[in-house]
């Protein structure tokens, strides 16, 4: 796994650093950091990054550009920005779900959030029983599925990338679908958090086009765990 830090702060970068050794020798995981005290380094880096830790102000070009042009590179990218996310949640959202923080770093949120970012680059796969048996088996990343939706006797899955009418039921999904980052906000949809672009009481976005409603009972749930995703 590849983690970039561009921060103009040594400090920072330090922090950041120990805090990852930290998590990944604790569940003996590897990585390898790449460290950039300057914009134009890392976006001149051939690197292609899973996890990048950005200042939102550095230099000639903030951290919302330097996002995008590594997303352009990797779109599967996991950005975590420091700043007072709600200055630049606008910006920030059109990227896709990304981690804020606040300097000097708190370490339990830190880890919520690097767990979640571990989550989101996870190499899981699970198999997709077609309705079509002719069409036979396909096989997705759990983290590429942006939704399931149950409707009668239809299942409905949807990845990033393609949509599948499947045999299997819900149950089936949410023993398959058991990632942190997976919620049910409905009894007919299972959702990617991860791909959430807008959110209100009602109504979740994901991926700037699928509408997924809120079932009445689930909304304060919900809320309360949006504002925790946003945290960490």
């Amino acid at each position: 796994m590849n983690i970039a830090i561009c921060d103009d702060e040594q400090e920072y970068i330090d922090d950041v650093e120990k805090h990852l050794n930290l998590y990944f020798s604790e569940h003996g995981l590897s990585y390898e950091l790449f460290a950039f005290t300057n914009s134009n380094d890392i976006l001149n880096s051939k690197t292609k990054y899973d996890i990048a830790f950005l200042d939102i102000e550095i230099d000639n070009i903030n951290g919302i550009e330097i996002g995008r042009q590594l997303q352009a590179r990797n779109p599967k990218i996991v950005l975590i920005y420091v700043t007072a996310y709600d200055n630049y949640m606008d910006d920030a959202m059109d990227l896709g779900i990304i981690r804020f923080f606040n300097k000097p770093i708190n370490s339990e949120r830190f880890y919520i959030g690097l767990e979640r970012a571990i989550a989101k680059v996870d190499n899981t796969e699970v198999k997709i029983y077609l309705k079509d048996e002719k069409l036979g088996v396909e096989t997705v990343y759990c983290r590429d599925i942006v939704y399931v939706e149950i409707s009668g006797r239809k299942t409905k899955v949807v990845t990033a990338d393609k949509t599948y009418i499947c045999r299997d039921n819900i149950q089936f999904w949410q023993e398959k679908l058991t990632k942190s980052y997976f919620d049910f906000p409905h009894k007919s949809f299972i959702i990617n958090t991860n791909f959430i672009t807008s959110y209100n009481r009602e109504n979740i976005i994901l991926d700037k086009k699928y509408n997924i409603p809120i079932a009445y009972s689930k909304r304060s749930e919900f809320k309360r765990k949006f504002m925790v995703l946003m945290e960490s």
